[in-house]
């Protein structure tokens, strides 16, 4: 940044140096003047010239071109006070489109002895205000462009990049910093330098902070590079010195801030995010920070209206866009999880997780043919997502198809082994199995990294009654319900282990007020028919059985039981049918098969029974001998 005192009547001329020969960097440019500035007819003229010479000096020093490629009018808001404040509002109004930086001009002198421009280096986006003579604005426009490339205010006498008062040519640093950019990436959703010239950026900013100047910029540049390699405490410590040089600045809050919330430690974050709200409150990313920090404390309808205030200052905003679609998500908003992903993707259609997101709204809809599709769509831009991994185990479950779906969920934890909704949905899966003691494994790991997970809590008591361990999942059921009085699937578990424990009107106590809570739970429905058919209560208990097979066409265990129930009432056919269902179900489960066996003897149909027995004992089932033995005597 530069003042406009520094710049008045100043001449720039670049030191004479040449390079090798190089590659040629061309970089697209919007030109955006608002509308004082366009009040002198010759505007445009003035622009032309202006890049040109900018254009012709980088490309002399570091092989970077200039070039002019759209033109797009800013009706800036004139109640704007600050050249920061302006640059804010150009982001607002302009986005970049195609061209790799947007330069704005302004003629307002709301506040005339503000800085006479700006650049955010992050985001490819410069203002430049009006000034007397062309030659200082040649030199302001060639500061700013520098600060897109990493250059920095600096305490230089003879630099260009003296904050105070400028020199006439390049210093060493600011020439290292620059070609080390020269391919920098003008996407605003990825770094402007790849992971393999981080350190090669440090080391060169380190040398100029070790000339102990008191520049600021260097504190702000090292601290930045520090945030993109996740080294949070050296951040913190540049943030830090930064603000020990001007406590005015309002990046290092907010990098800082970032750090913090990385680390943890939200409400840190917090605090120093305030502190840039009193500094720069038109600031997109700030509230975008913010919505973060509001989702980890659960302040849901906060990050939903600070991802709103992002996108208001900033419509091309696609993380903002994506985040608020997995806050609806969550939320089951469907269709507003849909209309914000796709925003995300058209605003970048290589996004990996409004693809996730996109996924997982089409899962809540039941369509799991474009659930799938999206989520392999994310996963080709980015392998290592853990939620597109856990959306496909749920897709698999979705479609029984246990052992792929175990995959991907552990595919998830291998990448984030913390994955709380991974390793409870992977404990699922094993219960499916019957693999219990791997279920009761994952459920308990889910409950230490989460101990408010009521649902792991419930499904824990679900595999402890698989053990017959009644009493252990009492305890789990209790305490699901501790966290979520409402849950009815721990008042259906709890009503199955007080059952288990003799407790029979203590379950079915529980059972009715499971289903009171939630009426199309299936297994509360089948507990009571098991209750009221040992009563000899047959047509009531029927009555449940069937509900809860109309609930869930596939409830294997509802189906046993009315097959069994009929059978001791010796309706066969109407026996028959339901164990049938049953190996439908699931063609290996041999206790049916055998049952079949026995009411196809009954109906005299020996040559059927034979069958099925035969599959009952293939499958390892311990047949009655004394039915094998009558079977014999029939006659083949």
């Amino acid at each position: 940044m530069l003042s406009l005192s520094s710049l008045a009547f100043f001449i720039f001329i670049f030191e004479i140096s040449y390079l090798p020969a190089q590659s040629l960097r061309t970089v697209k440019i919007k030109i955006a003047p608002d509308e004082e500035f366009r009040n002198d007819e010759t505007w445009p003229m003035l622009i032309r010239r202006l890049v040109k010479d900018s254009s012709s000096d980088f490309e002399k020093h570091f092989g970077i071109r200039f070039e002019i490629n759209a033109f797009d009018a800013w009706l800036s808001d004139n109640s704007r006070e600050t050249t920061l404040e302006l640059l804010n509002d150009l982001r607002k109004k302009v986005l970049q489109g195609n061209c790799d930086i947007v330069l704005g001009f302004t003629s307002q002198h709301r506040a005339k002895h503000d800085i006479s421009g700006v650049a955010a280096y992050l985001h490819g986006y410069i203002v430049l205000r009006k000034l007397k003579h062309e030659g200082a604005m040649k030199l302001l426009l060639k500061h700013e462009l520098l600060h897109l490339f990493g250059a920095a205010d600096l305490n230089e006498k003879s630099s260009i990049m003296n904050g105070e008062n400028v020199g006439p040519g390049l210093d060493e640093f600011t020439k290292k910093i620059v070609l080390l950019n020269k391919h920098r990436n003008f996407n605003p959703s990825i770094f402007p330098l790849p992971e393999n010239k981080l350190d090669k950026a440090i080391s060169i900013y380190k040398q100029r902070k070790h000339l102990n100047r008191g520049e600021a910029d260097i504190h702000i540049s090292l601290a930045i590079i520090y945030l993109e390699k996740k080294d949070y405490e050296s951040t913190i410590k540049e943030c830090h010195q930064a603000t020990q040089i001007d406590p005015d600045l309002a990046e290092p809050y907010h990098l800082s801030g970032i750090a913090f919330r990385k680390k943890g430690e939200v409400d840190r974050a917090l605090r120093e995010y305030q502190k840039v709200i009193r500094l720069q409150p038109e600031l997109p990313e700030l509230h975008y920070n913010l919505g973060i920090a509001y989702t980890k404390k659960k302040m849901i309808d906060e990050a939903i209206r600070e991802y709103r205030k992002a996108i208001e200052l900033k419509p091309d905003y696609a993380e903002a866009h994506s985040n608020l679609a997995l806050i609806y998500l969550e939320k089951n908003m469907v269709d507003e999880t849909i209309e914000e992903c796709q925003k995300a993707l058209d605003i970048n259609p290589q996004m990996a997780r409004a693809l996730s997101t996109l996924g997982g709204a089409y899962f809540l809809r039941e369509n799991f043919a474009q659930a799938e599709a999206f989520s392999r769509k994310a996963l080709e831009i980015d392998p290592e997502l853990d939620g597109v991994h856990n959306n496909l185990g749920n897709i698999y479950m979705n479609k029984k198809m246990v052992d792929r779906a175990i995959g991907e969920y552990l595919k998830a934890i291998r990448i984030n082994p913390g994955f709380t909704e991974a390793h409870y949905n992977l404990g699922r899966a094993y219960l499916f199995k019957k693999s219990i003691d791997k279920a009761i494994r994952e459920f308990k790991e889910a409950i230490q990294l989460r101990s408010d997970h009521y649902q792991a809590h419930s499904n824990l008591a679900a595999a402890y009654l698989e053990k017959g361990m009644a009493e252990e999942a009492i305890k789990e059921c209790q305490r699901a319900i501790e966290i979520n009085p409402d849950y009815a699937h721990a008042y259906s578990n709890l009503g199955q282990a007080l059952i288990k424990k003799g407790m029979p009107k203590n379950g079915k106590a529980v059972c009715l007020k499971a289903i009171a809570l939630k009426p199309d739970l299936p297994e509360p429905h089948n507990l009571i028919g098991i209750l009221l058919e040992k009563e000899e209560r047959i047509e009531e208990a029927k009555t449940y059985y069937m509900k809860a097979i109309e609930l869930k066409p596939d409830y294997l265990e509802a189906h046993l039981n009315l097959g069994n129930m009929y059978f001791k009432k010796d309706l066969f056919p109407e026996s028959a049918f339901h164990y049938k269902k049953v190996v439908e179900i699931n063609p290996r489960f041999a206790p049916a098969y055998n049952n079949l066996a026995v009411v196809s003897y009954y109906q005299k149909n020996y040559d059927l029974s034979r069958k099925y027995l035969k599959k009952a004992e293939d499958l390892g089932f311990k047949v009655h001998p004394k039915l094998k033995k009558e079977l014999l005597k029939k006659n083949p």
